[in-house]
């Protein structure tokens, strides 16, 4: 069976505290701007700060989650998606309910405003005002999350732990005094596993309009896995009667992933002028209901075992038990065309990377992704014309 993974020994690494991950920070938003372009780094370094410390405290006897939007000097009070279109109903990024007056930017106001965004969907809202200091300006709604995002979110999901959002971006992830980056481009952007999730998606029955959005949201959902710091595994499968004897929680079909998108596409266009206006509500409805099923199946990766889709991306199976292999030799990609630079053994990691290992090897065309604890992600991918799985690594730094 497939026990909770042992913790594979390191070598010593240098622990930082919250004010190093400045400059890992500015280094990955300086081609973007937004709310960061202008902000000095005293004030950053107050910001990640005290919202550290804020996780470590505790609002009637509970830790809870810490969330804050930070607008930089904004003002708006509703951001509109870039390319919306004027005549449409409202669709909202972000929704800014402000208080009458600031309140003071400190660790007890944002422990005690933390029962508010137990859901994930309500933030503190962060200003930067003229004299260089930071206060609490109200709450922020958060609708639907598109790219580009206007402003940056700051986490702390649990005590000791930093996640730096931007839209379903992870800019910079601060865990136990090691910090780790996003990423996964080259993973995503061409090569091998891109040109698989594409094929999944066609015989999804998806057009190529909407095969994009189908490689979108997986990878949304490996970022979801990644955010709640538990680690985990997600098998993305083109045969469906896989892994049906294994022990694990099997789910009747639902509506899926694939099915939203396409629907959500077939509303977008215009076709009657005269009933614009309900396909428009219907197809952001569709929209929020895939963003949903993202964030469920996210959380369920957090689960012993893995989350298992279908090609639809319909959730099959979670806590699936895999079978693990003593010895999995793997070669390790660093660039997206998969070209192998060396040979990579798993058997001195823990017992998850070692399942996802085993089956990505034993299941030709099946998509492995495996999250770490200490925010290190992992793809695992055999094609059925290579003898040896490929995995490519992202995330936090590793000393092999």
């Amino acid at each position: 069976m497939m026990a909770r993974r042992r913790r594979p020994i390191a070598e010593p690494s240098q622990h930082v505290f919250p004010p190093a991950l400045v400059p890992a920070l500015r280094d990955h938003v300086a081609s973007k701007g937004g709310c960061l372009a202008h902000v000095p780094d005293a004030a950053l370094v107050e910001l990640l700060t005290t919202i550290f410390w804020a996780g470590l405290e505790t609002y009637e006897g509970r830790h809870l989650p810490i969330g804050v939007v930070f607008l930089g000097t904004s003002t708006a009070d509703f951001v509109t998606p870039a390319g919306s279109e004027a005549d449409s109903p409202p669709l909202y990024q972000w929704k800014i309910l402000r208080f009458t007056s600031p309140r003071p930017f400190e660790i007890g106001e944002l422990a005690k405003l933390a029962v508010a965004g137990t859901e994930r969907r309500i933030y503190t809202a962060v200003n930067l005002l003229q004299d260089g200091s930071l206060v609490i300006a109200g709450l922020a709604r958060e609708g639907f999350n598109v790219e580009p995002d206007p402003f940056v979110k700051v986490i702390a999901a649990q005590p000791g732990s930093l996640s730096i959002r931007s839209g379903s971006d992870l800019l910079v992830g601060y865990e136990r005094g090691t910090t780790f980056t996003g990423g996964g481009d080259a993973v995503f952007a061409d090569g091998p596993v891109r040109h698989r999730l594409e094929t999944m998606a066609r015989a999804a029955g998806l057009n190529e309009a909407v095969v994009p959005e189908y490689v979108k949201t997986v990878r949304a959902l490996v970022r979801e896995m990644a955010a709640h710091g538990h680690g985990g595994i997600l098998v993305i499968s083109d045969e469906q009667h896989r892994l049906a004897h294994a022990p694990a929680y099997h789910m009747a079909l639902d509506s899926s992933l694939a099915a939203l998108l396409s629907l959500s596409h077939h509303l977008g266009r215009k076709e009657k002028p005269d009933d614009a206006t309900f396909r428009h509500i219907l197809r952001n409805t569709f929209l929020s209901e895939a963003e949903r099923v993202v964030e469920e199946v996210g959380a369920l990766t957090a689960i012993d075992g893995a989350v298992l889709l279908n090609r639809d991306l319909a959730l099959v199976a979670f806590g699936v038990i895999l079978p693990v292999r003593r010895t999995t030799t793997l070669a390790l990609s660093m660039v997206s065309d998969g070209l192998p630079t060396k040979r990579v053994d798993l058997g001195s990691r823990g017992t998850r990377h070692r399942a996802g290992a085993t089956y990505a090897a034993e299941h030709a065309g099946d998509v492995v992704f495996v999250a770490s604890e200490d925010g290190g992600l992992f793809c695992i991918f055999r094609d059925a014309s290579h003898e040896r799985a490929r995995l490519w690594r992202w995330g936090a730094t590793d000393n092999e």
